[in-house]
């Protein structure tokens, strides 16, 4: 856009690529209705429950603009903020980034900000959930990590030496375990609050692992499947929480090794006793000691190459994992090949093969995924 350091095709390539644009079209389809008739709420596209994710939320009618239209779905102010002070400033060349922050501009480009408004969606806050009483309804499987997610939706930005220089560099890897430390901080916050943990005298169902329960049993998975020394109990979904521990086993060793017996605490006790002290002392570490070193940690080749093989060590000794660690081992070694060329021209088509192995949650082989996890892990020795 000429004297202007933005593309000008921003609204095109979300209205046309990005499937946020569709999250209010989704209410008004059947699937999206019966629903919401499933849950005892009248017409999605009014209820709050499914608009504070599917639309820009803004429930005051004081606030909204003369153009404000809900059909617009997850539009530009849903992620950068009432743009009444900034829309005409931010296409300014000479407007730096911080006067646009200054004028009410969401800081997205903090990894840790960004990953905090995605997840607020896409895995929930105090003020917005999935349930399971929504996945009951039919709501799909909410999962996410934060660079695989930004680069599927299509960048309405380029990065380039202006985005480097006005805002900051982007390392994939450095963005994964941004993400994967405040999800983990996401899941030990509802955890620790007896409202979202709870779903009357029951635990709310939603925290833990799908496959815990739903896999088919006429393909005798459970025969092969150890669960932990506990079988027959739910399993929390910790992904993010065993995806530091990997993570950090290769550039951290010591917060690593103090994860550990935390998080098998944390995996063991949660159902009996609700895990109280293990919860605690993990919200601790991650608010002081993971946070700074994802928000310090200077991204080498030494240091891809270290993530990269302890995740890979990590999906081949996980036994009989099930889909939901399997996807995010692969989504993080992705993001360390994504940040060193040295390494994914040695990896890249071993790495293939393990996706290959996640086509379909339905279809998921562990015993495939673990296989090519082997070979990836005894490559990269």
């Amino acid at each position: 856009m000429k004297g202007s350091d933005i593309l000008g095709n921003e609204y095109t390539t979300w209205l046309k690529h990005d499937k946020h644009s569709q999250a209010y079209t989704n209410l008004q389809k059947a699937e999206g209705k019966r629903m919401a008739s499933l849950m005892g709420l009248g017409d999605p596209t009014t209820e709050p429950l499914c608009l504070k994710c599917h639309s820009t939320y803004v429930p005051d009618s004081h606030m909204r603009g003369d153009k404000f239209d809900p059909e617009d779905g997850v539009s530009c102010e849903s992620c950068h903020g009432a743009a009444e002070r900034w829309l005409e400033s931010h296409a300014v060349l000479e407007t730096t980034h911080q006067q646009n922050l200054d004028n009410g501009l969401a800081d997205t480009v903090s990894l840790s900000n960004r990953a905090n408004l995605c997840l607020s969606c896409h895995f929930g806050d105090n003020s917005k959930s999935v349930t399971h009483d929504l996945y009951g309804a039919g709501h799909p499987r909410l999962t996410f990590e934060l660079d695989t997610y930004g680069a599927l939706e299509p960048r309405h930005w380029l990065l380039d030496q202006d985005y480097t220089s006005r805002k900051a560099s982007y390392v994939p890897l450095a963005a994964w375990l941004a993400g994967q430390t405040r999800n983990a901080q996401s899941l030990l916050e509802r955890l620790a609050s007896p409202e979202r943990s709870k779903n009357g005298l029951f635990p709310e169902l939603s925290i833990f692992d799908c496959y815990s329960c739903h896999h088919s049993l006429s393909d005798e998975q459970w025969k092969h499947r150890t669960y932990g020394g506990i079988p027959g109990r739910l399993h929390i979904n910790i992904a993010p929480l065993l995806m530091l521990q990997a993570a950090l086993g290769g550039i951290e060793p010591q917060v690593g090794k103090d994860m550990t017996p935390l998080v098998t605490t944390l995996h063991h006790d949660y159902q009996q006793t609700g895990a109280p002290e293990a919860i605690a002392a993990l919200r601790e570490l991650t608010s002081e000691r993971i946070s700074r070193v994802a928000a310090e940690l200077r991204v080498t080749p030494e240091v891809c190459e270290a993530v990269f093989k302890s995740l890979a060590r990590s999906g081949a000794t996980v036994e009989s994992p099930k889909f939901e660690i399997a996807e995010q081992i692969a989504m993080g070694l992705q993001a360390a090949l994504a940040s060193s060329p040295p390494l994914a021209k040695k990896h890249e088509r071993a790495l293939q093969k393990v996706f290959g192995t996640l086509s379909s949650s339905k279809s998921f082989e562990p015993a495939r995924f673990t296989k090519a996890t082997t070979e990836l892990a005894d490559a990269s020795q």
